[in-house]
């Protein structure tokens, strides 16, 4: 099977049983007769600022279900998965779901945010609100305007915020306003990370728009344009005058916005303990390894088996197979490690580390020191496999002083 054929096959597998046939495509905004989506000039204190807005009701359906599903889980799950104690205290509808489009990929202080959308969860629905900088000149009102929605908000929802939209913000309201706005140490939901454990190990990458097509199935439409141009397209803007563009530009964040919604409640929902019999062998795993870096042992544990029971590929049951028996030798569960350092061993044949095991628990735990040799033996042959060099050496110097070992013990009984 080609790459291509093979990724495609598991991409399809990621979306089983969990996506609708037909998934609707995210409506594009209603261009004005200047190219740029209908707005209205909202007045600051240091002028007008230009804001786009529009309300979704929160039955819109955005990828695979309703805006309004993300409303169902709970905060506490959300700070779990954030490692964001602060986020139990904070309704999810008391969050900000925000994104920014720049003039650089890089940050820092000479970069300028130029668009902002926020959106929120309001009685009425999903309102999103997109703040487009016309010109340098006016930033002061733009960040007087984007202020009053970030100072409502409870906390932030964002994809790689921490990083790169939330610091920037900082930078453009200590330079635009004179202003320390800390927005770094809110309550924050980054998706980024959560996103990178569950599905690195089946996705080319983890940037938001892999996910979107791979995950969420988000098909957007035609005005849409690659992130990596809009930088471009606002410095032309700049240049000329004329605002065609733009028009892309607000689409594109549009949707960044609400997919931020759709990803919330898929990234949410598969950490949750009932989901787990729903889980891809790959998603079982790294949610076994959230809860274990946690300390949550029997959570973990119940995730390690999901994995090991789900259909997957030979590299995830490998990851999944070293981790749990690592997982069951910690807490001293030597017989129940057994079958799988030999389901390991069968898997990868050319892996001394199982073999290594199952000669410790021969000669520690039950003291048959010829079912010890044996393994031992057996990682020999797995360590013939391996490319001449330091570390087999280094391996196979301590196999050998094992070996004689029990050789020894064998000799004087």
């Amino acid at each position: 099977m080609s790459e291509a054929s093979e990724l495609r096959r598991r991409l399809k597998r990621l979306g089983r049983s969990r996506q609708p046939d037909r998934v609707p495509q995210s409506p594009a905004p209603t261009w004005g007769e200047t190219g740029m989506p209908p707005g209205e000039e909202v007045a600051t204190p240091s002028g007008p600022a230009f804001r786009i807005e529009r309300l979704y009701p929160g039955d819109h359906v955005h990828g695979p279900g309703p805006l309004s599903q993300v409303l169902e889980l709970s905060p506490r799950l959300a700070a779990a998965v954030a490692n964001r104690p602060a986020l139990e205290g904070i309704p999810l509808d008391g969050l900000a779901f925000l994104d920014t489009e720049t003039t650089g990929l890089a940050g820092g202080a000479g970069t300028l945010v130029f668009l902002v959308g926020v959106g929120c969860f309001t009685p009425a629905g999903f309102r999103l609100r997109q703040y487009f900088l016309r010109a340098p000149g006016e930033e002061p009102a733009f960040l007087q305007a984007l202020e009053e929605d970030l100072v409502q908000a409870g906390g932030f929802v964002t994809f790689n915020g921490q990083a790169f939209d939330l610091p920037l913000l900082e930078i453009r309201y200590r330079i635009g306003l004179g202003r320390d706005r800390p927005l770094t140490t809110w309550p924050h939901l980054d998706l980024l990370m959560p996103s990178r454990r569950l599905w690195r190990a089946v996705l080319p990458d983890c940037t938001l728009s892999t996910i979107e097509r791979a995950v969420l199935r988000v098909k957007r439409e035609r005005e849409d344009v690659p992130g990596a141009l809009i930088p471009a397209l606002y410095q032309e803007y700049l240049r000329t005058g004329d605002p065609g563009e733009m028009g892309r530009v607000v689409y594109h964040n549009a949707v960044d916005v609400l997919s931020l919604v759709t990803l919330s409640t898929q990234v949410l929902a598969r950490h949750r303990e009932e989901a787990l019999g729903e889980l891809e062998s790959a998603e079982a795993l790294a949610v076994a390894r959230w809860h274990h870096a946690a300390g949550r042992l029997d959570p973990a544990e119940a995730a390690y088996r999901a994995a090991l029971e789900a259909e997957s590929e030979d590299r995830i049951r490998l990851e999944t197979l070293r981790r749990y028996t690592f997982h069951l030798k910690r807490t001293e569960r030597w017989e129940d490690a057994l079958e799988g350092w030999r389901a390991w061993h069968a898997l990868d044949p050319g892996d001394p580390a199982p073999c290594l095991e199952l000669a410790k628990y021969y000669e520690w735990c039950t003291g048959e020191m010829e079912q010890a040799l044996v393994w031992a033996e057996a990682a020999l042959v797995s360590l013939s496999h391996w490319e001449s060099d330091w570390r087999r050496d280094e391996v196979w110097g301590a196999v050998e002083h094992r070996l004689r070992r029990l050789v020894h013990k064998l000799q004087q009984r």
